[in-house]
């Protein structure tokens, strides 16, 4: 059985292929998606406004949406949580653990936990990406940078100086959140990177970039009206 896998993010998505083995496609804008033929279309989407072009060129693809996802949340309003987040977090507590923290690195930096396999609750801050791109567009005197790993322990340009500072800080952020995390719960908890950027803290735990899509995946078989 062939499985398409669409993850509809802010600013691209990413499509997998799963036959026998998960395989990546690519990333594509969102009015650019490619037709695969494929037995069943599962779609994880947190931008509306590119599903009508998802509809038209997948007319039978199933949308995932919050009510889908079979995980437990501590609070109330999981329907207004964004579905990736909910997908990222029933993916990784059953393919790693039931005590774990998920990062996903994109768009924005999102870190959720999860105690005993029931979604805790999180944080979302800017992403490196777009934090780059914002400082430049306010900054007359600062340039465009391209995001990529720079390790220095002091910038000495515009460049390691501006990329050094917005990792530093993304680094600083998910290693308070998991300290503190520990030390509230009293327990070890697994520490799960994903998302388009989180090949930059990959060192810093489980590194999963299809994280979405094996979780999309998961969601299919566990439930098999899908």
């Amino acid at each position: 059985m062939k499985v398409l896998t669409l993850d509809v993010g802010n600013t691209s998505v990413d499509v997998c292929l799963y036959e026998g083995e998960l395989r990546y496609i690519g990333k594509f804008e969102h009015d650019k998606v490619p037709y695969i033929e494929a037995d069943l279309v599962l779609v994880s989407s947190v931008k509306p406004s590119a599903e009508a072009y998802i509809r038209e060129r997948y007319p039978k693809a199933k949308f995932i949406r919050a009510r889908d996802v079979p995980l437990e949340v501590a609070f109330e309003g999981k329907e207004k949580v964004g579905v990736d987040r909910l997908l990222n977090l029933y993916g990784a507590i059953s393919f790693y653990s039931k005590d774990m923290v998920v990062v996903s690195a994109g768009t924005a930096l999102v870190v959720d936990l999860a105690i005993d396999g029931i979604f805790q609750g999180g944080f979302i801050t800017l992403g490196l990406g777009s934090g780059l791109e914002c400082l430049s567009k306010k900054a007359e005197l600062i340039p465009k940078i391209d995001l990529r790993s720079v390790r220095v322990s002091l910038g000495r340009n515009t460049e390691e100086a501006l990329l050094g500072g917005f990792i530093n800080q993304a680094r600083a952020f998910i290693s308070k959140c998991l300290k503190s995390w520990q030390e509230d719960y009293k327990r070890s908890l697994k520490l799960i990177i994903t998302g388009g950027d989180g090949w930059l803290f990959e060192d810093l735990g489980v590194y999963d970039p299809l994280l979405i899509h094996r979780s999309l995946l998961a969601l299919s078989s566990h439930s098999s009206p899908l």
